[in-house]
């Protein structure tokens, strides 16, 4: 049973769903804003789902915006502005609830056709959107369906302890989780699309193979480091006297991998002629090793990663159609980039630090530590660091244990740094801070460890150096283009520089919108779409979301576009 909270101006779906879903609370209806965020703070914590509608007939004082007089500046008349609000009011509302609740899941729903919501519910991260009709029985039963599908997916089965790889918290990452899983079990193929860094390949060996069912083995390539006119051997195989050079046969990763899984990384890489040989191992199960004549069969289940956009590709006649589509686009998964993960990245410290401290080098100078300062010698099963953000010790800490304490200001500076190479480059940073830290430590016991006869020694807390953490982002923060001939650059600030090009103009004011046009649109990239992220960047109220909106629509930005091509990935 959920307890569930409808926004609506009227009770229709509210009967609706008490009558047709009564296994589930419906809480008292909020008919604003202001009435929801109330709910939302009396029944904090409580709440499974909110469902929204998106037109509110109220009155003009309760309509989002509340300071209205960027919309009624004369251009449009004032009734026209007011309609157009209370037409989309709800996602108006989604748009707010999203920045104090942005875990919180969401569903959109409306029986006006002239309202279209896909665009606007993907962005602002509804987990469902719906068109109802004039059907009682129709509209509950969809409703019922799209309600159980959402709260089954955000039900947190509990992650294996051993994962390499971490889920976090929140429903996105869960909803990815069940997404994979279902996948894995299937023969269809699979594309995993992200960012270098994001952990495709992992994704790929230790959770999608092991739960595929398969006996057979997993035979990683990875396409970007063949040779092209070694790539059909690689995969195919090759008989003896193929071609010049071909002194005796060779297997190929097909052979390696039936009855097992094959992943191909950058698939992009793949010829056009390979990819047609492609297509017909996936259609027939079957291919021929290069020179021979003999079909050979091949049982695997296949998958692809690639850090381009594979559709792009196929428009611009570089990736045949037939094989994306039989790639199954459908059911592709995007991981998301470590600055997607704001919501979990205390966590995702945790989680890398525990691994990094597991190194050979780092649990060896851990053990030194130890035992130079006589504390348990199984301080740390494993290596694992409790890593504690925050200016002062934690009131319990167990003294059997090694700590790190991270200084908020370098928390920050880790959090806010602008990560190119995802959970690969913020796996290695982290693994050079540990060394760093527990190095100085280790080498020079004698010196830097204080005598006080007056106060109990506190050798299980060691501070992480808030210049180490400087130190080691500020030459990743020089190479993106964060500064000039070496100069210093914060972290923490540098999403903030951005490079544009000058071009002339029929007047000045048209060269400076040119110039704001790509600084706002470089911004919004690296902001990672949120309008409140740059709002804070840009004036310091990240409540201001709405006046960079405007900005950017005043000089001819058409943010749709930009929502479009972040979710396509071009």
């Amino acid at each position: 049973m959920a307890s569930i909270l409808i926004i609506d101006d009227e009770d229709n779906y509210l009967e609706l769903c008490r009558r047709f879903m009564p296994e589930h609370t419906f809480l008292a209806p909020a008919r604003n804003y202001r009435e929801a965020q109330t709910a939302l703070r009396r029944y904090r914590g409580r709440v499974d789902l909110v469902m929204l509608d998106v037109h509110f007939n109220i009155p003009e004082e309760d309509l989002l915006p509340r300071d209205k007089r960027a919309l009624l500046d004369g251009s449009v008349p004032q009734e026209r502005v007011i309609e157009r609000l209370r037409r989309t009011q709800g996602l108006q509302i989604l748009d707010q609830l999203r920045k104090d609740h942005p875990d919180l899941p969401m569903m959109v729903m409306t029986s006006r056709d002239d309202l279209p919501l896909e665009a606007d519910a993907e962005r602002l991260n509804a987990e469902d959107y719906t068109y109802l009709l004039d059907d009682d029985y129709l509209d509950a039963r969809s409703l019922k369906l799209q309600v159980d599908g959402i709260l089954a997916s955000i039900t947190r089965a509990p992650s294996e302890a051993d994962e390499p790889f971490y889920w976090g918290s929140t429903p996105a990452m869960h909803k990815l989780r069940r997404r994979l899983t279902v996948l894995a079990r299937g023969r269809l193929p699979i594309i995993i699309q992200g960012g270098t860094g994001t952990g495709k390949s992992l994704l790929a060996r230790e959770f999608i193979h092991p739960r595929s069912g398969r006996s057979g083995r997993f035979v990683p390539v990875d396409l970007s480091t063949i040779p092209n006119d070694l790539m059909a051997a690689h995969l195919f195989g090759v008989v003896k006297g193929a071609y010049t050079g071909a002194t005796s046969s060779r297997e190929g990763v097909l052979e390696r991998a039936h009855g097992g899984t094959l992943f191909l990384d950058e698939i992009g890489n793949l010829g056009l002629e390979l990819q047609k040989a492609l297509l017909l191992v996936l259609q027939d199960g079957a291919y021929r090793p290069v020179g021979s004549v003999k079909e050979r069969v091949a049982d695997i289940k296949l998958v692809v990663a690639t850090n381009e956009n594979l559709a792009v590709m196929v428009r611009d006649g570089k990736f045949r159609e037939d094989l994306f589509m039989r790639l199954n686009p459908a059911t592709a998964v995007t991981l998301p980039g470590l600055g997607q993960r704001r919501d979990d990245f205390e966590e995702l410290l945790q989680f890398f630090m525990r691994r990094v401290a597991a190194e050979a080098y780092n649990r060896d100078l851990l053990a030194q530590y130890v035992e130079q300062r006589n504390l348990s010698a199984g301080s740390n099963a494993k290596g694992a660091i409790p890593v504690t953000v925050g200016r002062v010790l934690p009131a319990r800490l167990d003294p059997r244990r090694v700590h790190f304490l991270l200084h908020p200001s370098s928390y920050k500076l880790l959090r806010d740094f602008d990560w190119p190479g995802n959970f690969r480059q913020f796996e290695m940073t982290l693994s050079n801070l540990v060394t760093f830290t527990l190095v100085e430590l280790v080498e020079r016991a004698e010196q830097i460890e204080p005598e006080d006869p007056g106060s109990e020694s506190r050798f299980d807390v060691i501070p992480i150096p808030p210049k180490t953490v400087r130190d080691l982002l500020r030459p990743m923060g020089e190479l993106l283009g964060d500064a000039e001939a070496g100069e210093a650059v914060d972290p923490a600030t540098s999403i903030r520089r951005v490079q544009v090009e000058v071009a002339r103009g029929d007047s000045l004011n048209a060269v400076s919108c040119a110039v704001e046009r790509q600084y706002l649109e470089a911004l919004y990239e690296r902001s990672n779409g949120e309008l409140g992220r740059m709002a804070e960047l840009l004036l310091g109220d990240p409540a201001a979301g709405r006046k960079i909106q405007l900005r950017m629509n005043q000089i001819g930005i058409k943010l749709r576009s930009l929502r479009r091509k972040r979710a396509s990935g071009g």
